[in-house]
């Protein structure tokens, strides 16, 4: 092997000594992206020739390479953005999103989505956001890789109110009287109001009275008023519904429940008949203390639109509406690779599964070793700027001894060709 070898040894050296600064200029120049993952360029020695014999003594080398360049998937730290579309992953896996024209698949860990005009829940680049979408009950999961889409204006259809719950302490000093409809306050020991929902969703509020009738016996009586009823006048009260309820010496409720708490014969204003509502006086009792409410629990609402949105650690996106109730619209689905060393990298913090890495292993959030998910966060570059700056020193003296190796076989075969 000449000597001019040594030339192409150091320019070898040259080159790869670059890659790896450029490797470590786009580490630095992303220790603010999102969701980045930094990059290491490891080398090789490359053979030049084999003299004779297969000893190790017998071989020279005609330089370096770079072998490969290597992504770091360290998590990086959680910031606070206060954005309620924001989604991070504390632990393994990957969000996937598609792209809607071409329909191809990409991984990233950069979770900063918004909802755009068409209710799609999408990245900085328009890709569609995926995961696995609810029944329209928000109850079932219906685990198919969907696009995520949320319509604002959709609205929940009201419910009947048919259980009621109510928990109560009366009075068992209180003295015995007779109800009056006409005089329910004086002829009554306590009272609590209770708003009951029709078909339509609207609310209609009835007035509970408790009235002692004799040492272990009390009657209920519901009314409202009548100008919520068909025939009714404002300001007079009509029955809605009544009963009995005992107790046994010790003060516990001895009726048998529930118990029908619609036992009139009305209608609505608006039209309806009132629901067949079913009320629940179980653990009430009655002990020598003052009357109270210690519960009361109707399962009726109102139709209702969507006020806001919510993601939780499972990766729910949950809607929640005006009439207060909660309904899931989607989960959030994570990927994982048999091998993350082989996937490829796309530019804006995407990548791409290739034949390397193998398929892609789609799971929830928190099950099969995928991480959680936490909103409202967003993972910061795995970037270490202390370590990059080392780096960056080495490589640099690196430079300069490959830059030595090219000017000294200069002067050497300089030298050669002055001989005389």
């Amino acid at each position: 092997m000449s000597i001019t070898s040594s030339f192409y040894s150091g320019l070898s050296g040259l080159d790869t000594h670059a890659i790896a600064m450029q490797v470590i200029g786009d580490n630095i120049s992303n220790v603010h992206t999102t969701g980045y993952k930094s990059s290491t360029a490891h080398f090789e020695d490359v053979l030049g020739v084999s003299l004779t014999g297969v000893t190790g003594g017998n071989q020279t080398g005609a330089g370096a390479d770079v072998a490969s360049v290597d992504l770091n998937f360290i998590q990086g730290s959680l910031e606070t953005t206060g954005v309620a579309t924001d989604v991070s992953i504390n632990g393994k896996g990957f969000f996937a999103v598609k792209d809607p024209t071409t329909t191809e698949l990409f991984y990233t860990r950069a979770g900063h989505f918004v909802f755009d005009n068409q209710g799609y829940y999408i990245n900085n680049q328009g890709l569609h956001v995926q995961g696995y979408l609810y029944d329209s009950e928000g109850l079932t999961l219906l685990e198919t890789l969907s696009d995520i889409q949320v319509d604002q204006n959709s609205m929940v259809p009201p419910k009947v109110t048919s259980n009621v719950e109510l928990i109560l302490n009366l009075d068992a000093s209180e003295e015995t009287k007779t109800w009056n409809i006409n005089d329910p306050s004086g002829t009554s020991h306590f009272s609590t109001a209770l708003t009951i929902f029709d078909s339509l969703g609207q609310a209609h509020q009835a007035q509970v009275y408790f009235t002692k009738t004799a040492a272990q016996s009390w009657a209920w009586n519901a009314i409202i008023d009548g100008g919520d009823v068909q025939g009714g006048t404002p300001g007079t009260f009509v029955s809605y519904g009544s009963g009995t309820i005992a107790f046994d010496n010790s003060g516990q409720l001895t009726t048998v429940m529930p118990v029908n708490f619609y036992t009139g014969a009305l209608t609505f204003a608006n039209g309806t008949t009132p629901p067949a509502t079913q009320v629940d006086f179980a653990d009430t009792t009655q002990y020598g203390s003052a009357s109270a409410i210690q519960k009361i629990n109707q399962d009726g609402y109102m139709a209702g639109t969507i006020s806001g949105l919510s993601i939780d650690k499972e990766g729910n996106i949950v809607a929640n509406y005006t009439n207060g109730t909660l309904k899931k619209i989607a989960m959030l689905a994570l990927a994982d690779f048999p091998s993350l060393d082989g996937i490829a990298r796309k530019g804006a913090t995407l990548y791409q599964a290739t034949t390397t890495s193998g398929e892609p292993l789609y799971n929830k959030p928190g099950v099969g070793g995928m991480g959680v998910i936490t909103a409202s966060m967003l993972e910061e570059s795995n970037v270490d700027l202390a370590a990059e700056f080392i780096k960056m020193i080495v490589i640099q003296r690196g430079y300069q001894a490959n830059t030595k190796v090219i000017t000294t076989t200069d002067e050497m075969l300089a030298q050669l060709i002055n001989i005389r």
